[in-house]
């Protein structure tokens, strides 16, 4: 019986992010100002409570758009402080790291900006070093200017068809 008191404590307990998402959708529920702007001020009306699954699904029905905060007569500088889409963003972003798959993906959306620069770093790096490995040096002949010598049409085609057929 303890640990079904537990999981129901966990499951109500909300995070700061989703504490403010909360206290952001009471007052747009009352206004209604913003409901013909984007899908989540229809889903939002549908509600009269906010779980943490309403919070959770209610950030990522948000694609940040801004229109809202811009049509808001509750943003700052008013006492509200009403900010959608910053609220949003912060739960989405919990979102992203609690249910990342592998888990240890995770930890990647705090620092998405590094990550991101050094998977680039990375990746291109290792192109351009398999290049050489198969067509010898970059810089001297046969090779030296010639795009379509160290990347034939083929390659390149092979490469971003594969990109295209995956998404």
């Amino acid at each position: 019986m303890k640990q079904l008191e537990k999981l129901i404590i966990e499951a109500t307990v909300l995070t700061e992010p989703e504490a403010e998402v909360e206290r952001v959708m009471q007052v747009c529920n009352a206004c209604r100002y913003c409901e013909g702007f984007c899908a989540v001020f229809p889903a939002m009306t549908q509600r009269l409570e906010f779980g943490k699954a309403d919070i959770h699904y209610l950030a990522n029905l948000c694609h940040n758009c801004g229109a809202c905060l811009h049509a808001c007569q509750y943003a700052p500088p008013h006492e509200f402080a009403i900010n959608v889409p910053k609220a949003m963003a912060q739960a989405r972003l919990e979102t992203y790291q609690q249910y990342a798959q592998p888990a240890a993906f995770g930890a990647l959306y705090r620092r998405a900006g590094i990550t991101v620069a050094l998977a680039l770093i990375v990746g291109l790096t290792l192109f351009l070093l398999l290049a050489m490995a198969l067509k010898g040096s970059l810089i001297h002949p046969p090779l030296a200017g010639d795009f379509y010598q160290i990347f034939p049409h083929s390659l390149l085609a092979w490469m971003f068809g594969s990109v295209f057929v995956l998404a």
